[in-house]
């Protein structure tokens, strides 16, 4: 009756939302479709740079999605944070959303400001959300890159080790992510699990990560470990022929450290 009675229908709310940016957040198929008849603008944004298409992907409202897609919506469009509708459908483990954007071309290595891609989002969301380990190996089928690195040079499987996310981690090892490739600050995917103390360690030494490799300060799996008290870990290490005299560059060794540990107690 609005529409038919001349109503603007691209008229925003203050924060620049638009009628169909909100049919398209609530998932009023019916509505957004009957908007798009009457000529909306299918890619007005919020004042945040979030599009009708940004939003539908974010609530996974599979129907509303494919709708805008088959009216040319802009599939790569941003928010200004730099997230865009396949990012965030990534981050919210949303399977079939994530599938048709790929099929439609959304651009599979496209970032956010911060250089995180949507596979790193998908492996730091792990099993915090349904749908994370599928969404991941989605992406490597469709040829994201497995090694590609945040701004702090974590790449997807350091950020799946320091969350202690198994099945995310299995899946990347298992598609070739380079295992000793570190942080900037040199910390490896082994020193991150050891660290966190997550049950990954044992699956990333089977796979031939470097059991001696150290941070920038020289520090060890081992010494970090010796440092945490962790006893078993340490067990763990020493039996996969870890350097038991590797020392920090501040000359303190793994026996060093145990030792000041207990006198600190």
């Amino acid at each position: 009756m609005l529409i038919n009675n001349k109503a603007d229908i691209n008229k925003c709310r203050k924060t620049g939302s638009s009628s169909l940016y909100i049919a398209c957040q609530k998932g009023h198929t019916e509505v957004v479709q009957m908007l798009i008849n009457n000529k909306a603008d299918i890619n007005k944004c919020r004042y945040t740079g979030a599009s009708p298409l940004y939003i539908a992907c974010q609530k996974g409202h599979t129907e509303v999605v494919q709708m805008l897609i088959n009216n040319k919506a802009d599939i790569n469009t941003c928010r200004d944070t730099g997230s865009s509708p396949l990012y965030i459908a990534c981050y919210k483990g949303h399977t079939e959303v994530v599938q048709m954007l790929i099929n439609n071309k959304a651009e599979i290595k496209k970032c956010r400001k911060t250089r995180s891609s949507p596979l790193i989002i998908a492996c730091q969301k792990g099993h915090t959300e349904e749908g994370h380990t599928e969404v991941g190996q989605i992406l490597i089928n469709n040829k994201s890159d497995i090694n590609k690195c945040r701004d702090t040079g974590s790449s997807p499987l350091y950020i799946a080790c320091q969350k202690g996310h198994t099945e995310v981690v299995q899946m990347l090892i298992n598609n070739k992510a380079d295992i000793n490739k570190c942080r900037d600050t040199e910390e490896s995917t082994l020193y991150i699990a050891y660290y966190k103390g997550h049950t990954e360690v044992q699956m990333l030494i089977n796979n031939k990560a470097d059991i001696n490799k150290c941070r920038k300060t020289g520090s060890s799996p081992l010494i970090i470990v010796c440092q945490k008290g962790h006893t078993e870990v340490v067990q763990t290490l020493i039996n996969n022929k870890a350097d038991i005299n590797k020392c920090r560059d501040s000359g303190e060794s793994p026996l060093f450290i145990s030792c000041l540990k207990d006198i600190l107690k």
